[in-house]
């Protein structure tokens, strides 16, 4: 097959560029700007350019058609017009990466690729939906050969699910090797589903270059489901560490004017997920998920300890962190003298 990536070094994306280039059979073209291309697969072709300069683009590819395309790096309603006039009738198939933040989650707790969308908070999750729309809208007019597959929360060996993380996730295991307390939303129990990178690539692949696809909508998620707490307690274990939650209600959170925690948080990790797998099961009949989140975090730390320069802590969360709990302490002390 004949395939063009858009994007193809993210945390999603490394692992599906890497599985695609190493069968000789395929034929690999990764368009980005060409600053992280050495974590992947010598096979790939590169192709150096901006997918938001659409001119440059179009004269990039003018002479070239494939059989699938893939764009990791699509989100905004402009982007998805864009894409549709770029790579109309220059492939068989059109990849969107979606999400589950597109679905409407009042009232809800499981999940199918027929659940109606619409979340209320999360812009993110609007955007995505908005690009569906569009997607869609291109098929049943113009025959546009739309795949979308929406992930859950995906997370590799440099970054793991968090509640509430700075610049980057070290930052919350660095709290708790010197024994914070680190933030939870909410009580810590509402369930959460989080997909390993490589796990993820194995339900992916068998989409790319199938016809029975187009106009189809795959969630390709894990079917293990854990609460915030279970995620921190597998955290403090490995770390051999004290679990030292602070519970802070999302509401509360959601105000924050230093971190978008009402797009994050109130728009998608308050809500509980249970999701079906049965129709990517179709497709992909043998995928299983491999790695369960404990396994996960210990590779993570394990990575980060081959790497000690990624042990970048974010000094302004951590001190955020700290005012911020012992505000909260203070207030519960006030509202516990007149409950």
């Amino acid at each position: 097959m004949k395939i063009l990536i858009i994007g193809g070094t993210g945390t999603i994306s490394t692992p599906i560029t890497n599985a695609l280039a190493k069968h000789t059979h395929n034929e690999v073209y990764v368009l980005n700007r060409g600053h992280h291309n050495e974590r992947l697969h010598p096979n790939i072709i590169p192709l150096v350019g901006d997918i938001h300069d659409k001119e440059a683009i179009a004269s990039l590819i003018k002479e070239m058609t494939f059989d699938t395309v893939i764009n990791f790096i699509l989100f905004t309603p402009a982007q998805a017009y864009d894409n549709i006039a770029l790579f109309k009738g220059k492939t068989k198939q059109f990849i969107f990466i979606s999400t589950v933040v597109t679905y409407n989650h009042d009232g809800a707790v499981c999940f199918n690729e027929d659940h109606p969308l619409g979340n209320r908070y999360s812009h993110y999750g609007q955007g995505k939906q908005a690009c569906e729309e569009i997607f869609r809208k291109a098929y049943q007019e113009q025959g546009f050969p739309i795949t979308i597959v929406r992930p859950s929360q995906t997370y590799s060996n440099d970054r793991i699910p968090l509640s509430i993380k700075g610049k980057n996730c070290y930052s919350v295991i660095k709290r708790m090797l010197e024994e914070k307390e680190v933030i939870i939303h909410g009580d810590g129990n509402s369930l959460w589903t989080c997909t390993h990178a490589d796990d993820f690539a194995k339900g992916f692949i068998p989409l790319v270059g199938n016809p029975n696809t187009i106009n189809e909508a795959y969630q390709i998620v894990s079917d293990e489901h854990v609460s915030w707490n279970m995620i921190y307690q597998y955290l403090a274990k490995l770390l051999n560490v004290p679990f030292k939650p602070i519970y802070i209600t999302t509401d509360l959170l959601s105000k924050s004017k230093k971190y978008s925690l009402g797009e994050s948080i109130q728009g998608d990790k308050q809500f509980s997920h249970l999701f079906d797998t049965t129709k990517i099961k179709q497709i992909a009949p043998d995928f299983d998920c491999a790695i369960p989140i404990e396994k996960g975090l210990a590779m993570y730390l394990d990575y980060m300890e081959k790497h000690p320069e990624l042990k970048q802590a974010d000094a302004e969360f951590d001190q955020w962190c700290d005012q911020v709990i012992d505000a909260y302490k203070s207030a519960m002390k006030n509202v516990e003298k007149v409950l």
